[in-house]
């Protein structure tokens, strides 16, 4: 049986990268741990900034419009500015995974596997838990043996935008669960 071991990192999209990281660097005292600019595709991206205090790990991301809205733009336009995600992180992600599905969740693409320098770092977004809410779980596993990663990997970032991406330009309404199948 997997075990969840806490809460990774939360996620807010923002309007305004620049004075998020200000407000938490200058003012809530974190510290910018990882950072990634243009990350996404060629149809839309974001740039994204982790900052760190004590062990708490907050991503901020803004969305950046090209050929079409990001899907950053579209959930600060459509919820406003605020969490998108919250990270949990697990012991065995595969087992988790494998425990969540048989309860019938549904996650948006398969596990994403890259390495930080520190170690491992393997990463799976669940699709949104409630109805008309854009907020959705991300499964983390950050320890593999003795080896543990400390920050993110911009290819695994990069590929999970991608999966949801993939689901707004496709007009994917899904849910976490299927609320109409509830016993």
């Amino acid at each position: 049986m997997g075990d969840t071991v806490g809460i990774d990192h939360i996620t807010l999209c923002v309007n305004d990268l620049h004075a998020a990281e200000h407000l938490f660097n200058n003012i809530l005292g974190f510290r910018t741990i990882w950072s990634a600019d243009d990350v996404g595709s060629d149809r839309s991206s974001m740039d994204t900034i982790v900052v760190q205090r004590n062990n708490i790990r907050v991503a901020l991301m803004q969305g950046r419009d090209k050929t079409g809205k990001s899907q950053i733009t579209e959930f600060v336009e459509r919820f406003g500015p605020g969490i998108q995600h919250v990270a949990l992180e697990v012991d065995d992600i595969e087992t988790v995974c494998q425990e969540w599905e048989a309860h019938g969740v549904k996650f948006s693409g398969p596990v994403k596997e890259g390495r930080d320098g520190f170690g491992p770092l393997r990463q799976r977004f669940t699709y949104p838990l409630f109805p008309g809410s854009g907020i959705f779980f991300e499964l983390t596993q950050r320890r593999q043996g003795q080896e543990e990663s400390k920050t993110f990997v911009k290819s695994t970032v990069e590929s999970l935008y991608q999966d949801i991406e993939r689901d707004q330009t496709q007009g994917v309404e899904q849910t976490i669960i299927d609320f109409g199948h509830i016993p």
